[in-house]
């Protein structure tokens, strides 16, 4: 899956795998727009990454340098075209990744931005000391006047952050405002303590090496690697908080001081999430179920009612026997032998089909 592979800097993908074009968007459950599609699905096919284009841009570079004959000089290659391959763990799906990748992307009318730090400086100057700085960000961002051309980012996981920190004393504004552009998820609760100690850290100036922060569970190494979701949750966790550590190492140098041993932990962790994934087993009636579950809340998240569904958009129909267990047998204007609705992706009616689309 894509998700484990975009923490690693290193690796060329050649394949992408939609495992849901659902997400959860801090309020509702909605479909992938046609431009996030296609930014997922653009990684597909990059086999040389920017770092090996480099390395050989050095490597012969050098042989110049070097006196190297010309005859034995390694050629600096173009890079090839590679052809990236895209899919869908579902059959539901594939239909609306391939309208996606169809489909031209709507233009971008303005650039998302985010007030700087000197800005927040200034401004949470004008407050008493012990406002909450979820409430100044707040405030900054009611305020703030802005040009047609730009907007002002969300402030969901910021608010989420400040308000998680906000017990920490000593902290000072500007510290405040580099935690809030952390790389951390907030809904997973292990996250909101590793983040707290983290702040803690810096408050104290001290307690920063990676083996004094007991909220980081390193012992998760020394379990015995099973199968099992739970055991593959707590190594993401892990995962997650040694990534958040070492963004805030290089923020924090002088708090966060184990960089390289977190870096060799994290290494040690994605080999045994890799290690796991190569062994998990495919239990097809397991699927089906899951497959089933999801199809079910999909409808029930979109609130998709049939007869309105095919008044208003149409319906395309494609058989799948996993979907039979939850039709209604007794209506007659929905098929009922395994078969499931195309939901069209919200916006994306009427849309320009792209000239370079294959």
């Amino acid at each position: 899956m894509f998700t484990i592979d975009a923490y690693r800097k290193y690796r060329s993908i050649k394949r992408i795998i939609f495992e849901s074009i659902s997400k959860w968007n801090g309020h509702k459950f909605e479909y992938a727009s046609t431009s996030t599609i296609k930014q997922i699905a653009g990684r597909a096919g990059r086999y040389r990454t920017a770092a090996q284009a480099n390395e050989n841009e050095v490597t012969a570079e050098s042989s110049i340098k070097n006196g190297v004959p010309k005859s034995m000089r390694l050629p600096i290659l173009s890079p090839a075209q590679n052809l990236g391959l895209i899919t869908t763990l579902e059959s539901m799906d594939l239909q609306l990744v391939r309208k996606a990748m169809q489909t031209e992307a709507d233009p971008i009318m303005s650039a998302g931005i985010f007030p700087p730090t000197n800005i927040v400086l200034q401004f949470a100057a004008h407050y008493p000391t012990k406002t909450p700085f979820s409430f100044i960000l707040l405030r900054l961002h009611e305020l703030a006047l802005k040009h047609p051309r730009f907007h002002l980012c969300v402030l969901k996981d910021q608010i989420s952050i400040a308000d998680a920190i906000e017990p920490i004393k000593d902290l000072t504004i500007s510290d405040r405002v580099t935690f809030t552009a952390a790389p951390a998820n907030m809904r997973n609760p292990k996250m909101y303590e590793v983040l707290q100690a983290m702040a803690r850290c810096v408050a104290n100036s001290r307690g920063g090496a990676l083996l004094d922060i007991p909220e980081i569970n390193l012992d998760v190494l020394d379990l015995e690697m099973t199968t099992e979701r739970e055991y593959l949750s707590k190594l993401e966790d892990l995962h997650k908080a040694l990534i958040l550590y070492l963004w805030l190492s290089f923020r924090f140098t002088g708090v966060f001081t184990s960089h390289i041993l977190t870096m060799h932990v994290k290494s040690l962790v994605e080999q045994k999430i890799d290690k796991v994934l190569s062994q998990v087993t495919y239990y097809k009636p397991r699927r089906d179920l899951s497959r089933t579950k999801r199809q079910k809340d999909l409808l029930r998240r979109f609130q998709v009612d049939g007869e309105d569904f095919d008044a208003k958009h149409g319906e395309q129909v494609i058989h799948s026997p996993a979907i039979q267990k939850y039709r209604n047998p007794t209506s007659t204007d929905v098929p009922v032998v395994g078969s499931y609705r195309v939901l069209e992706i919200p916006g994306m009616a009427g849309e320009r089909p792209s000239t370079a689309a294959g």
